[in-house]
This record gives structure tokens, C-alpha cells and sequence, in this order.
């Protein structure tokens, strides 16, 4: 049975999660570049020296940051893989969950920085393992489609993999509704799998 936390442990907790919700703001409104320590110390409304009891540097909240969020993301994929069904049902439910993340305000924003090349090494470095395993899941539901018939067997795994978060670009996925006020998420999900799926599906 997990221990409860202390009075003192869940101020500190909520001291940190409301540092973190500041940090994803300011980052959003200023780039990682112009957020300081200082800011962050005043929006929470705590002496910078508590701040830096929590985090010592902005790297590491940055990096909190995202291992929060990548780890949430990977927890409601592995979710949709583990509901019943076929591979494909299976691979639906992944591929749905994951355009619902992508409707979030901060995902484009995030997955940016991401890629920031003067990020990218030390998000990989600490942040490699959830995607890995997302990968990894996702290869087995292949994997598994195809040994059952539903996906095309002569398609290597790896290029499927690929090619299935290619579908998933935020920086085409927010173009696409940007350039077409008229689509809805929903119907640009809807667009998304018949291209994936019927691209893949075997012929019988």
C-alpha cells in the first residue's frame, strides 16, 4: 500500500507542479532563450532561493518539463495498446490518442523544442526511453497485423514505424488546419488513418 504524503511533502509537490505550469507558460510566451530564473521565482511568488531548492538550473526545468509530459503521452499510448481488439482496432486507438495530444496548445510548441538543436542532446539523452518504448509497441502491433493478415507482410517494419509518425508531424498537422479553417480536427484525423490505414492494409 503506498504511503500517503505529508502535509509538508504535498505543499512541496504543489510548489513544484505550479513552477513547472509557470515555466511551460513563460516558455510559450518568451522562448527558452528570454525565461529566467527570476520570472519564474516572481509568477510563483517565491524567493528565487526556494526556486532553486526545487531546480538549479532553467536546463533542468526545461527537462522536467518535458519528461512530465512525454511520460503522461507515453502512459495514454500504452493504453490504447492495451485495449481489446485486432492489431489494426489496436493501432487506431494508438493513432487516435495520439492526434488528441496533438490538438493540445503546447504540442506543436514542444515537439519544436524538441528538435532545437541546442536542446536536442540533452532532451534525447534523458528523455530517449519513453519513445523507445512507444516505438517499440508500436512495432510489435505490426508485427502482429501482419502475422494475422491484416497488414501488408512484404512492408518492412521499421519504414511502417516511420511512416506512422510521419502521419503525426505537428508542423503539418497545425499547417493543414491553419491553411483550412473550414476542416475540423476531427475530420483531419479521419483523413489522416484512410491514408495511413488503406496504404498499409493487406489486399485480400
Amino acid at each position: 500500500m503506498a504511503q500517503s504524503l505529508s502535509l509538508k511533502e504535498r505543499q512541496r509537490k504543489e510548489r513544484e507542479d505550479l513552477i513547472l505550469q509557470v515555466t511551460q507558460d513563460i516558455l510559450f510566451e518568451q522562448g527558452y532563450h528570454q525565461m529566467s530564473m527570476d520570472e519564474i521565482a516572481s509568477r510563483v511568488g517565491i524567493a528565487k532561493g526556494t526556486l532553486y531548492l526545487h531546480f538549479q538550473h532553467k536546463e533542468d526545468l526545461v527537462t522536467e518539463l518535458f519528461a512530465r509530459r512525454l511520460y503522461s503521452f507515453q502512459e495514454m499510448v500504452e493504453q490504447a495498446m492495451a485495449t481489446p481488439g485486432s492489431p489494426r482496432e489496436r493501432l487506431i486507438c494508438v493513432l487516435d490518442s495520439m492526434l488528441l495530444y496533438l490538438s493540445d496548445k503546447y504540442a506543436h510548441f514542444m515537439y519544436a523544442y524538441h528538435n532545437n538543436l541546442e536542446l536536442a542532446s540533452l532532451l534525447q539523452a534523458k528523455l530517449s526511453q519513453p519513445f523507445t518504448c512507444i516505438r517499440q509497441g508500436i512495432a510489435t502491433l505490426l508485427e502482429e497485423g501482419k502475422q494475422v493478415g491484416e497488414f501488408e507482410a512484404s512492408l518492412p517494419t521499421f519504414v511502417m514505424v516511420q511512416t506512422f509518425f510521419s502521419v503525426l508531424s505537428p508542423l503539418a498537422y497545425t499547417h493543414v488546419l491553419r491553411e483550412n479553417p473550414q476542416l475540423t480536427p476531427e475530420e483531419l484525423s479521419g483523413y489522416l488513418k484512410r491514408i495511413y490505414f488503406q496504404g498499409i492494409t493487406a489486399h485480400r
